[in-house]
């Protein structure tokens, strides 16, 4: 699954939390994850190709040509603060999976282990735990 993950851009942060926003009721979650990265100026600085976890559920026809299908996004944002003591990596996913939630949701924690996240909250979605290793 490591081809799934594309991350555009690699920071290196210090105290690193993590929030990981789906949909719920009345998508609370997704806006209020949404405020966060539009306030904090957060960067985005990866996605999760979606095709592996997404069937299309119809097509869109412009001009008698149809069109690609599309898919829910899945995207990292990233913020550090001015004195660079504590960073936040944003996960939102604008659509849960019908079928492969877990690898998914692997997907998600495998970049929080890689930036170091020491905390990770989730909205909206099944109760994750992450595990760090002792290296």
């Amino acid at each position: 699954m490591r081809d799934v993950v594309k991350l555009y851009k690699q920071p290196r942060p210090k105290n690193c939390v993590m929030l990981a926003s789906w949909p719920g009721i009345g998508d609370v979650s997704l806006t209020a994850a949404k405020y966060i990265v539009e306030k904090l100026n957060a960067v985005e600085i990866g996605k999760i190709e979606p095709v592996n976890f997404f069937e299309p559920v119809g097509v869109t026809v412009r001009d008698n040509v149809v069109d690609s299908p599309s898919f829910p996004e899945s995207k990292f944002y990233y913020w550090q603060s001015a004195k660079a003591e504590k960073s936040l990596l944003i996960f939102i996913g604008e659509e849960q999976p019908g079928f492969k939630g877990y690898e998914l949701v692997n997907c998600v924690l495998d970049v929080a282990q890689r930036f170091k996240v020491v905390r990770v909250y989730s909205c909206a979605a099944a109760v994750t735990r992450i595990h760090h290793s002792e290296e």
